[in-house]
């Protein structure tokens, strides 16, 4: 994957490709981990990829060297010798976008998040992990992370309502729901960093409307967030609390405080979540993987 990205990148400035275009005497040229996250940016990719970026392997090289006889013989056939350096660097830019289209599918489609969930410890801290994965990954991974397993966590506290499932980055108001999601006349607001927004927009509009607000964020931001709400004089009309203690009481509640129950409902959650990423989320790498101990 990463010499396709780099002979692609090579190829738009030159052709026929010689090895002094692309190869030191023991590596690809420009290979490593930042290389390659450049060049997925430029594809709009900016998820966290292999650190290395291929750097390290023998391999890559074989793989540069076999592509550049591929790319010579069929570029040949095709008349690429003939293109202007315009025409040849929108050529290598669509060859690109197929390696990233690979990536996308082959790497980050097939790869969950993991995290170190132990039943046997409190609820909260399986969500915490799972959050701190989610912000290792980068992007707006956490951020997803968070609002599905609130989602999840409501569906089986509320069986009896109806609990919706949308895209993380569906907005409110394109759904007409109070917040990112509805239970009574609760508005529920989940965000990674509590912002003016949040607060003078969304929380103010619901109290306009007979709403209860009620704010989840981190639990390394529910400082920040009570200090907002208190500077905005909102500190009395708007509940404050961590996602990791939303979800993990609630299920460790509804799992009896049993050991074997809470595990049971930790599982049932965990699939849930999933469920709501095949129905809602079209990177399927959101998933995240059951451990072996559930």
């Amino acid at each position: 994957m990463c010499a396709g990205l780099y002979m692609t990148e090579f190829l738009a400035a030159h052709f026929p490709l010689e090895p002094e275009h692309y190869k030191t005497r023991s590596q690809v040229k420009t290979a490593g981990g930042r290389q390659a996250q450049k060049l997925l940016k430029q594809h709009g990719e900016q998820r966290k990829f292999t650190s290395e970026g291929g750097r390290t392997s023998r391999a890559t090289l074989d793989h540069a060297q076999a592509l550049a006889d591929l790319l010579n013989a069929q570029g040949a056939e095709a008349g690429l010798n003939e293109f202007t350096e315009l025409e040849r660097t929108a050529l290598a830019a669509l060859l690109q976008a197929w390696f990233v289209a690979r990536i996308r599918e082959d790497y980050f489609g097939r790869r969950r998040i993991e995290a170190e969930i132990n039943p046997d410890n409190p609820v909260r801290t399986a969500v915490a992990a799972l959050i701190e994965a989610g912000r290792l990954r980068g992007g707006n991974t956490a951020g997803a992370i968070a609002q599905h397993l609130v989602g999840a966590k409501l569906t089986m506290r509320f069986p009896g309502e109806e609990v919706n499932v949308e895209s993380y980055t569906t907005a409110d108001v394109q759904t007409g729901r109070a917040g990112d999601y509805q239970i009574g006349d609760t508005a529920i607001h989940v965000t990674m960093s509590p912002g003016e927004k949040v607060f003078l927009e969304r929380c103010a509009d619901n109290l306009s409307h007979g709403y209860r607000p009620r704010v989840l964020v981190p639990q390394d931001r529910v400082a920040a967030a009570l200090q907002l709400a208190e500077n905005y004089g909102m500190s009395d009309r708007v509940a404050i609390q961590s996602i990791e203690d939303f979800v993990g009481t609630n299920i460790e509640e509804i799992g009896g405080f049993s050991k074997n129950g809470v595990r049971d409902r930790l599982r049932e959650l965990l699939t849930g979540y999933n469920a709501r990423i095949d129905q809602a989320e079209a990177d399927r790498s959101l998933k995240i993987q059951l451990p072996e101990n559930l």
